[in-house]
């Protein structure tokens, strides 16, 4: 079922509920309202009566018509049923009952009366002619004693036709309410769906691979759906960069290892057939000695990116100088750096620093950045590698003041495939792949590496490394 029709009638059952118990509250609180409003207006009344009852009683029972006309007013102006009773039930005046009916009118309701109790009578009606009645009687006394009692009623009827009024006014009510209520609900369930159908959509098309569409972000970020539409773009574009990276690296690769097979086959092919002279077949053996360090660096580039990929990095820790690793790994870039020019000059915060790591990692990541400071400082260039002590890390940075990288391609430099504009035209040897196992190797350490750089005055590494105190 589609998340709208569920928002939508999860709301309208809430609401529903909700009104229904609300109708049920009003109805009864408007029946009891109206009830207790009547019986004390009632009660009212039959005190007032049988207050002037007891201030004639000085002029003896039979003088009890001088009440007739008070009597009369309230049963036409407020259609109310009054009658006098004694002790006995002998009803001495009455207005508002059916012929024949008055000496019907005793109930055993009424037995309070006579003890001096106010009593109320809900639904009177002992007689086929008398509607049903609400009636409150009130004692009235002579000489202290109960001598009768004032009833005074209204029709049942009247009174059940004022609280179905009243009942319909609240269902028209809660009727308006409740269509304004399914109004608001539906466009709210499709304003909360919407968004959510294109968001399912947009992921379907990912799925499938294509990374170039985006969700319209209507929200200015204001809400949860609103983010999480704008984080979806933002892994789209990701992961469309990704896509691009990994085709560049794809096209890279498929080059690195066209290129050297091609030349050792041509080599060996020349050689094989006689075109190469026995004089000559010693530099182009070299040749293809080279080529296939060259293809076999990078093989193990890759397999060691497969292994961080899968989280199959193992440390092999133990504690070593990291200033005689460096000067070891120094070595190896004599030639390179003879052939270039280049001064490298190696700076230790002290003569001897131990570090305790996977020495054979290390070793592997200055290598890296190392060669990527040779391949990318122009001749007679600088390359300093120098080390420095602060809160218990022994800090490594590799500086030259080569071509230096733009801000744009440090946030990417250490992604997996990825290669600078500079780098695809002059690292013919390279993968892509070096910065990112350097990273992936110190991260592996639980250690940070960064970059500072700016173009035409080269590049700053720095990683670091838990000293080791003796």
């Amino acid at each position: 079922m589609r998340i709208f029709w569920k928002q939508l009638f999860l709301h309208l059952g809430t609401l529903i509920i909700s009104f229904i118990f609300l109708g049920l509250v009003l109805v009864q609180g408007i029946r009891s309202h109206l009830t207790e409003q009547r019986v004390n207006e009632l009660t009212n009344l039959a005190q007032r009566v049988a207050f002037s009852v007891e201030n004639i009683a000085e002029y003896g029972i039979f003088n009890l018509q001088p009440l007739g006309l008070e009597i009369m007013n309230l049963h036409h102006y407020l259609d109310a049923t009054v009658v006098l009773i004694n002790t006995d039930y002998t009803v001495l005046l009455a207005h508002g009952l059916p012929y024949g009916v008055v000496a019907e009118i005793p109930l055993p309701e009424l037995a309070p009366l006579m003890q001096g109790q106010v009593v109320t009578v809900y639904g009177t009606a002992n007689h086929p002619a008398l509607e049903p009645l609400l009636l409150v009687g009130y004692p009235y006394r002579f000489n202290n004693q109960v001598a009768g009692a004032a009833l005074v009623g209204i029709s049942m009827v009247e009174l059940e036709n004022t609280i179905s009024g009243m009942y319909r006014i609240t269902l028209v009510a809660l009727a308006i309410a409740g269509i304004f209520a399914f109004i608001l609900i539906y466009f709210s369930s499709q304003t909360i769906s919407r968004p959510l159908r294109q968001i399912n959509e947009f992921a379907k098309v990912i799925a499938e691979g294509d990374f170039h569409e985006r969700i319209p972000v209507k929200r200015n970020n204001k809400d949860e759906i609103g983010q999480l539409a704008t984080r979806f773009n933002l892994m789209a574009e990701s992961l469309q960069e990704q896509e691009r990276i990994r085709r560049d690296f794809i096209a890279n690769i498929s080059h690195d290892i066209r290129s050297p097979l091609t030349s050792m086959r041509g080599f060996l092919t020349a050689i094989q057939d006689g075109t190469v002279s026995i004089e000559q077949q010693p530099y182009y053996l070299n040749i293809i000695l080279d080529e296939s360090e060259r293809l076999i660096k990078l093989s193990n580039d890759i397999i060691d990116i497969n292994h961080i990929q899968d989280a199959e990095i193992k440390l092999e820790k133990s504690n070593f100088d990291i200033n005689d690793l460096i000067r070891k790994t120094i070595l190896g870039f004599e030639a390179r750096a003879l052939e270039k020019r280049l001064m490298i000059t190696s700076r230790f915060a002290h003569p001897v620093d131990f570090v305790f790591a996977d020495e054979s990692k290390i070793q592997r990541c200055l290598y890296n950045l190392i060669d990527n400071a040779v391949k990318f400082t122009d001749e007679d260039g600088e390359i300093t590698i120098e080390t420095s002590v602060e809160s218990g890390k022994v800090l490594l940075s590799v500086s030259d003041n080569g071509r230096g990288i733009s801000a744009k391609e440090q946030k990417n430099i250490f992604d997996r495939f990825y290669k600078s504009d500079l780098s695809r035209g002059e690292d013919k040897m390279g993968s892509g792949l070096g910065l990112s196992i350097v990273k992936a190797f110190i991260r592996a350490h639980g250690e940070n590496i960064s970059v500072s750089s700016e173009i035409g005055k080269g590049s700053l590494f720095i990683f670091s490394l838990p000293q080791v105190v003796d």
